[in-house]
């Protein structure tokens, strides 16, 4: 048991690490959204290895969420020298003491190797439904087949493989996929991991000799879901794990459902025995959402805000503008929708066109150039005259280390992908290390004019092209 003056120590530490986490996000967001939405957020301790983000009210852990949770946790990464997990709660929803010392009793019955089971993982995210996901033809097959294999207890689809890009479903579909195989059938024993949680898992069991217990209590379930199975990319131990793991689940009936933001074979430093495992399941691909389909996931949304605010009202022009000008993905959609609703509705402002146009500036700047990784990595060599192979490759030579360092950094600028997604692109690296290159981009730029006018000169070559 921890003594007093240890969870003074740990509370000092939290401290201490948001508020290095909170100064880099002034840096990173507007001032109005950092006092909108991140002076009001608490940290507190979960459990040893997992601390909570306390947003005030469902609507701010929402927009959070949404638009900001990936780039906190990339911050707090990069921040903690323990490299703990967040979640992130509402206030009234924060579990007690008593909670916390059931979780830490049922972990160690199950040697704590199993992450939350799907009745705590999806109760606070109960918007996560079938129902609720608006279907059109850039989805429609991968909703169906989700939907199948939620209902169906003869794993037809297995494994089920779901990729597509940033923001456009897949988590949704994983979540719905859980609760409605616990609805239909409660007995069953069902576990929704992210695939870095799998990893920080196995690696945890291998740590306390408790590896026999991990693959046992993994390896009983009868549906496992894991999110952004692409993090596996490049951890040799893992990755032979999961595919030891995958094939007992499959043998055994239990389903598998996985998710990526491409596709097995775009993987890089995939195994090929796991990747041979995964292209003999079904594979689902979900693609951008066209106009009408975006369209109709604003209507969708804001019926659900009528129940939620009163007398708010969200005329069709300001709905036309949203779906034009946010093209990326359904994600960006509703985090604009919500930057909306609160610059508008919710301080007692009417919603119109100019409204919007005015809180959304910045936003539809930033995405009026859409641009992808193979994108920056393509004009990346050519701009440097190197070798796709050099830039992505282990070499530590300058001539090939600065490019790629200044690849990663327009990489953060220019997409929305995560700092952990911008360096699976980049042949499995951390995303310590895209972290770094990023600082040292930016800390050469303000130091070497030049070298600022370098990087500027690829970056205009690079939107010049997408424009």
């Amino acid at each position: 048991m921890q003594s007093t003056a240890d969870h003074s120590d740990q509370a000092d530490d939290i401290v201490r690490v948001w508020s290095k986490v909170c100064k880099e996000l002034e840096s990173r967001i507007s001032g109005r959204d950092f006092r909108s939405w991140i002076s009001q957020l608490q940290v507190s301790v979960h459990d040893e290895d997992r601390l909570l983000l306390i947003a005030p009210n469902a609507f701010s852990r929402d927009w959070i969420n949404e638009n900001l949770f990936d780039l906190i946790c990339d911050l707090w990464a990069s921040c903690d020298p323990q490299k703990k997990l967040l979640l992130l709660r509402v206030a009234n929803n924060v579990p007690t003491s008593a909670d916390i010392t059931e979780q830490d009793n049922a972990s160690e019955a199950d040697a704590d190797v199993l992450a939350v089971q799907v009745d705590s993982v999806v109760a606070g995210n109960k918007k996560y439904r079938f129902d609720n996901f608006v279907v059109g033809p850039s989805n429609d097959v991968a909703w169906a087949v989700a939907s199948q294999a939620a209902r169906s207890t003869q794993s037809r689809f297995n494994p089920l493989f779901i990729y597509g890009g940033y923001g456009l479903g897949k988590t949704h579909l994983l979540r719905a996929i859980a609760h409605q195989a616990k609805a239909h059938t409660p007995s069953r024993r069902i576990l929704f991991l992210t695939a870095e949680e799998f990893v920080q898992k196995f690696i945890s069991s291998l740590r306390g000799s408790q590896n026999a217990e991990f693959k046992k209590s993994v390896r009983s379930l009868d549906m496992l879901l894991i999110d952004d199975i692409h993090f596996l990319a490049g951890k040799t131990a893992t990755q032979e794990e999961f595919v030891h793991t995958l094939c007992s689940l499959v043998e055994n009936g239990a389903q598998v459902v996985l998710s990526a933001d491409r596709s097995p074979g775009e993987i890089a430093s995939l195994n090929d025995r796991l990747r041979s495992h995964l292209g003999g399941g079904v594979i689902c691909r979900i693609a951008p959402a066209a106009f009408e389909l975006r369209r109709k996931i604003l209507v969708k949304r804001c019926e659900e805000m009528a129940s939620e605010y009163e007398n708010l009202s969200i005329p069709d022009d300001v709905l036309d503008f949203i779906t034009v000008k946010i093209s990326n993905s359904p994600r960006e959609l509703l985090g604009a929708l919500n930057m909306i609703v609160s610059g508008t509705a919710l301080v007692g402002r009417p919603v119109t066109l100019d409204a919007a146009k005015e809180i959304l500036s910045d936003v539809v700047r930033v995405t009026r150039v859409k641009i992808s990784i193979a994108q920056i990595q393509k004009g990346t060599v050519s701009w440097y005259n190197l070798g796709k192979e050099d830039l992505l490759s282990r070499r530590k030579t300058r001539n090939i280390v600065r490019p790629r360092q200044i690849a990663m950094y327009l990489a953060k600028e220019l997409t929305s992908c995560s700092l952990p997604m911008i360096g699976q692109r980049f042949d499995g690296r951390d995303h310590t290390t895209v972290i770094h290159a990023v600082k040292t981009v930016q800390r050469l730029m303000a130091e070497d004019t030049a070298f600022a006018d370098e990087v500027e000169g690829l970056r205009r070559s690079l939107t010049k092209l997408q424009s």
